[in-house]
């Protein structure tokens, strides 16, 4: 069972630590932005080597009672993370996969895995039943996933020339420990959790990264695009659409109707209102039927993967400027794209077989 990209993007190692730092400091300035994930696609399908058979691998998660690592933050005169968190893998070290040459280590693509599967456990997954080994081993595909996505924005970022520092990790490691409420606090958090630094340095090195090439990526899109402000009626089957359309073209109110028939909950309180929105947001049946429609005119029934339905534009605005979540939307949408096309270009090659 494949894990949805919320869910997924929750248990990042880096999304843990910054989600511990601010539950352990009440008194962070909620107007410092902290640097998110961000959200890649995982699982792809890539070039193994011919002739190479992807070992199988079994996770280290730690039993109960396991001593933490021994790891600790170095002096505060030392810089926290080596080459700036890059990942430089031994020259016999063992990987997980390879992205144009440049390899994975199977020790990180377990530890983050463990990390991940530790993190669902505490939901209550039972890694003994048949629902949670499918969940394990989505799980297992979509860590090595990120990871070579992680490894895919990284060399593109260096073809245009774009770089992180030992200082530019540092800052955000200073910062986790300043929201943390100190030195000490940080270092319990990571040994409690057994999270190594080094780790949490590679994490920290990749996120720059793709807010990094989010930006460059995304930096021409417009603000202003065209949108509808539609309602619906959605019906269950195509004999109920039917009988509420008559009573929308006999002049029945609306959104009365909507009140009445319409089997979206989220919507149905307020008349069927489903606000502002440009394409490429609605279900494409339901998209082509809606903008095709001027202000007051109703479509005929409309069937998507979600039933049946009927929809009214209220507005139209050949340039409207795109709300916060919509921008966000369509910024990532951009990047996934981008992403999938620079993923298409590599030569990736699994090593192990989640």
């Amino acid at each position: 069972m494949r894990i949805s990209r919320l869910v997924w993007s929750a248990l990042f190692i880096f999304a843990l630590v910054l989600t511990a730092c601010e539950e352990a400091s009440p008194a962070t300035d909620p107007n410092t932005p902290a640097p998110n994930p961000i959200p890649t696609t995982a699982g792809v399908v890539v070039n193994t080597p011919a002739g190479a058979v992807p070992t199988e691998v079994t996770l280290n998660v730690p039993p109960p009672g396991t001593p933490p690592p021994t790891q600790t933050l170095p002096a505060a005169s030392t810089p926290y993370c080596k080459n700036g968190g890059a990942i430089n893998p031994a020259p016999n070290e063992a990987l997980a996969a390879k992205v144009n040459g440049q390899g994975i280590p199977l020790g990180l693509y377990q530890r983050q895995a463990a990390q991940a599967q530790a993190a669902l456990a505490a939901q209550g997954l039972d890694p003994n039943s048949k629902q949670g080994q499918e969940e394990i081993k989505g799980l297992q595909q979509q860590v090595l996933g990120q990871l070579i996505d992680d490894l895919v924005i990284e060399q593109a970022a260096r073809q245009e020339n774009v770089n992180v520092t030992n200082q530019d990790v540092d800052n955000r490691i200073q910062q986790l420990i300043n929201d943390a409420g100190g030195r000490d606090k940080f270092d319990d958090y990571l040994k409690t959790n057994q999270l190594l630094l080094d780790d949490l340095c590679t994490q920290i090195r990749t996120t720059i990264f793709g807010e990094t090439m989010l930006n460059r990526v995304t930096a021409a899109l417009p603000t202003k695009v065209e949108q509808v402000h539609a309602a619906h009626i959605l019906l269950s089957t195509k004999a109920e659409a039917d009988q509420v359309l008559a009573q929308v073209k006999a002049k029945k109110d609306f959104a009365a109707l909507a009140k009445q028939y319409s089997k979206e909950e989220a919507t149905r309180n307020n008349g069927g209102d489903l606000g502002w929105f440009p394409k490429g947001i609605m279900p494409p049946e339901f998209e082509a039927a809606a903008f095709q429609l001027q202000p007051g005119q109703v479509s005929g029934v409309v069937t998507t993967p979600l039933g049946f339905h009927i929809i009214k534009v209220l507005e139209r605005d050949p340039a409207r400027v795109l709300s916060p979540e919509l921008a966000q939307n369509q910024k990532q949408q951009a990047f996934l794209a981008w992403l999938d096309a620079r993923r298409k270009q590599a030569k990736i090659e699994h090593l192990v077989n989640p």
